[in-house]
């Protein structure tokens, strides 16, 4: 192989040794001049002239995530009831903000029934244009997109002991690292929205619970206002 300004020339001889190296003869193509040249083995060529490798610049974030385009497609309606649907279909799926669609793909003519495409922005997911916010952040943010807004308000401060006469919506039974517990989803008369979890008792949907309960915390979920219990008690 001969240096790569050489290698556009016509060679017009095979190969051959002369002082223990090897040549070849090329011709120049406008000036028709002859003239000998190096010709080296792979093992040379690579040597003097070594590839240079070209680095690809990193996606952004914006970019890996699929705002090429400067937003997504998210989903509302219930999911979950369409499993299979979306994994057999191009979605993808995050934390963040559930199964979802790049914008440099097309959304998908046959949507399951009950399934709504909504349009989530970059810019309403990165404070700095390069990376997405903290998760909880992101997922307060899609779901004011995806659900209604509750009626249900923040009842007490935060440390207050209160007594109240909730409605038991549900009760979940959640198996945790100390055990197994229910969380109990209660509302009052208002429809304010209360959520206390405990491993003493599972109250029954739709019984009623006189009790003392101490404000833990205010907290938002799907959209909706909630007041979690600490430390109740019984007042029946």
């Amino acid at each position: 192989m001969v240096a790569k300004s050489f290698q556009d020339m016509e060679q017009v001889t095979e190969p051959y040794a002369a002082s223990g190296k090897m040549y070849v003869k090329v011709k120049h193509p406008n000036t028709g001049n002859i003239r000998q040249v190096r010709w080296y083995t792979d093992a040379e060529y690579s040597k003097y002239y070594p590839e240079v490798k070209i680095i690809q610049p990193k996606k952004s974030q914006k970019d890996v995530l699929g705002f090429t385009n400067g937003y997504i497609t998210i989903f509302k309606g219930n999911t979950y009831t369409h499993l299979d649907w979306f994994k057999q279909s191009i979605a993808r799926y995050a934390r963040h903000w559930g199964w979802y669609i790049i914008s440099t793909a097309e959304v998908p003519a046959d949507l399951p029934e009950g399934i709504e495409p909504i349009r989530l922005n970059w810019e309403d997911v990165s404070d700095d244009g390069i990376t997405v916010k903290d998760e909880d952040k992101v997922k307060a943010f899609v779901e004011t997109l995806i659900f209604e807004s509750g009626t249900s308000e923040y009842v007490g401060a935060i440390g207050q002991r209160l007594e109240l006469n909730l409605t038991v919506i549900s009760a979940i039974e959640l198996d945790g690292s100390y055990g197994r517990s229910t969380m109990h989803i209660m509302e009052d008369d208002d429809g304010n929205i209360f959520v206390w979890s405990t491993s003493a008792k599972t109250l029954a949907a739709g019984s009623t619970f006189h009790c003392k309960g101490t404000v833990k915390d205010h907290r938002v979920y799907k959209n909706n206002k909630q007041t979690v219990l600490t430390r109740c008690s019984s007042l029946d």
